[in-house]
């Protein structure tokens, strides 16, 4: 069975709302970075549907990001923006699963700098919640201003170092991504971005903080498809969607090493089974990996412990019992602590 990856950007915003760039511009500097598609998700508007199209042979899609002071909601797939309600954030859950589109917790616990636009911060303020496709579980923009507690550091990694800021996805995220699956509720896990390509100035200079170009080249959400994606706009977007909703992805830090080519699945007999399937457990069964770089450190969790580390560019594990099983691999630099890179989600193995 051939399988192909496509890399994209999720969580953008345009001119419609607080990003310096039009559609067709950001889909531009999307194509020039190697993406196969954009989502767009300006603040509390759906104006640019009438822009979602094939740009610069980019499927650029318009989302939403719902909710302005706290508790961010993206929303993908919808025709009407739902009304914000940041203090009952579940009633925004509901209305966009109501209306059949696709929701993503955006950046829950992001944490601000007094260096960064004041100290600014979005979390989710609300919870438990429930019936939401998914969570961010590592957004760039937000992870690397959450990281600088002082205004050294902060110009240091901004002009000279900017990889060695990003430390993953927040372990407290990857820890409440492994509990919600746990509990029952399939949780889908996606990389954004945040992009905003904010232009400031510096005296008569323009300077842009993470223009888009850049940007697109941090992390990344790869879709893994049993077929080509389409030429044709609205098959392409269903394609997209659908993967999104399933767990048929994986988040990249493109800046260590693209993330191509990766997957991660179970065999069982002659079956193949996608990240994101649920799947009963049988003797025999096991979980293989493909990893694009030949010295990666490969981490197997299950039901939220590291239960294997290996090294190499492939994994072959024989399954022992059920449990949620998903990989978090690493660089290896050739100095220096390993960088997390690729998360995969998870495969659900039941009893029954």
């Amino acid at each position: 069975m051939a399988l192909y990856t496509y890399p994209g950007n999720i969580h953008i915003h345009s001119t419609y709302s607080d990003g310096s760039g039009s559609i067709k511009q950001i889909a531009s500097h999307a194509a020039r970075a190697g993406l196969s598609f954009v989502i767009i998700t300006d603040h509390e508007t759906l104006e640019g549907l009438a822009e979602e199209g094939l740009h610069s042979k980019v499927v650029t899609l318009v989302g939403i990001e719902i909710n302005r002071p706290h508790s961010h909601y993206l929303a993908f797939g919808l025709t009407e923006p739902p009304a914000s309600d940041p203090e009952n954030p579940q009633k925004v859950i509901d209305a966009v699963r109501t209306a059949g589109g696709l929701g993503f917790i955006a950046h829950p616990f992001e944490k601000g700098s007094p260096y960064l636009e004041k100290g600014q911060a979005y979390p989710w303020k609300h919870w438990p919640v429930f019936g939401f496709t998914g969570l961010e579980i590592w957004n760039y923009s937000s992870h690397w201003r959450g990281l600088h507690p002082s205004l050294l550091r902060t110009i240091y990694y901004f002009f000279f170092n900017r990889k060695a800021a990003m430390r993953g996805a927040p372990p407290e995220l990857l820890a409440l991504w492994d509990c919600y699956n746990a509990s029952g509720q399939r949780v889908v896990g996606i990389g954004g971005s945040d992009a905003h390509a904010f232009i400031y100035r510096l005296g008569f200079l323009p300077l842009h903080i993470f223009s888009y170009q850049y940007i697109f080249s941090t992390v990344n959400t790869y879709l893994l498809l049993e077929e080509e994606l389409a030429e044709d706009f609205q098959t392409a977007k269903a394609q997209i969607l659908s993967a999104l909703n399933e767990g048929r992805c994986y988040i990249s830090f493109d800046s260590l090493a693209k993330g191509s080519d990766f997957n991660f699945y179970a065999v069982s007999g002659e079956k193949r089974y996608l990240m994101g399937s649920a799947l009963v457990f049988t003797p025999g069964l096991t979980l293989e990996a493909k990893v694009p770089v030949k010295s990666a450190l490969i981490k197997l969790v299950r039901n939220g412990q590291v239960i294997h580390t290996g090294s190499g560019s492939s994994l072959s594990f024989p399954v022992q019992q059920p449990g949620i099983y998903r990989l978090e691999v690493f660089i290896k630099p050739f100095l220096g602590r390993p960088r997390p890179w690729i998360y995969s989600n998870p495969t659900f193995i039941n009893k029954v």
